[in-house]
């Protein structure tokens, strides 16, 4: 995979991602952008040894979640 697809991939979950906690937590965007660039969850995401890229944006989401 390229690199301009891989960025795409992990912008495309974490713009799912900011949806998830806006409307599950009624949290404000900027909150949400910020909760996920400052969590271990982001971190694994731009680690492409993990494979978590190719998993769901659900996926993540839930261990997102365990993380706040």
């Amino acid at each position: 995979m390229k690199k301009a697809e891989y960025d795409f991939v992990v912008r495309s979950i974490v713009e799912e991602l900011v949806s998830f906690l806006m409307e599950d937590y009624k949290m404000p965007m900027l909150e949400a952008f910020d909760k996920i660039y400052n969590s271990h969850i982001f971190e694994k995401l731009q680690d492409k040894s993990t494979g978590l890229y190719l998993r769901s944006s659900a996926y993540v989401y839930e261990y997102l979640k365990k993380e706040l």
